[in-house]
């Protein structure tokens, strides 16, 4: 059992390493990654376009809807909470080019998206079996 989980961990570490910087940058103090407000928000919108999504066909549509909602939210939060002023997403880099740890911070939510919504559609498959 050791052995597995020690290849899984050599399978995944380098995974997490290049989410890490975006994730921490983003969803973090710079630090670390505040996990309970991103994973409430993540949950929420996930919860409500799994009900919504008809078939498995739209998962990967209904990913990149998750992406845009969550990266709406992310910049409308600040401005209802605290009066901050309206931003752009961080795309493009200060000085030219594109801003690779926010496309890391990107790409670690449609892979957030992505498993949450297959496990709340599999649920909602579950517990109403017409849909």
């Amino acid at each position: 059992m050791e052995d597995f989980m020690n290849t899984l961990e050599g399978w995944f570490a380098p995974v997490w390493n290049w989410f890490e910087p975006g994730l921490v940058t983003y969803a973090g103090n710079g630090e670390s990654v505040a996990w309970m407000p991103f994973l409430i928000q993540l949950g929420v919108i996930a919860l409500v376009l799994a009900i919504l999504m008809r078939g498995a066909g739209a998962i990967l549509i209904f990913t990149i809807v998750g992406v845009v909602i969550h990266v709406v939210v992310d910049i409308v939060m600040p401005m209802v909470r605290d009066g901050a002023p309206f931003g752009l997403p961080p795309v493009m880099a200060d000085a030219g080019g594109v801003n690779m740890v926010y496309l890391q911070y990107l790409a670690a939510l449609a892979v957030g998206y992505l498993i949450a919504i297959i496990i709340f559609s599999i649920i909602k498959g579950m517990i109403f079996r017409g849909d």
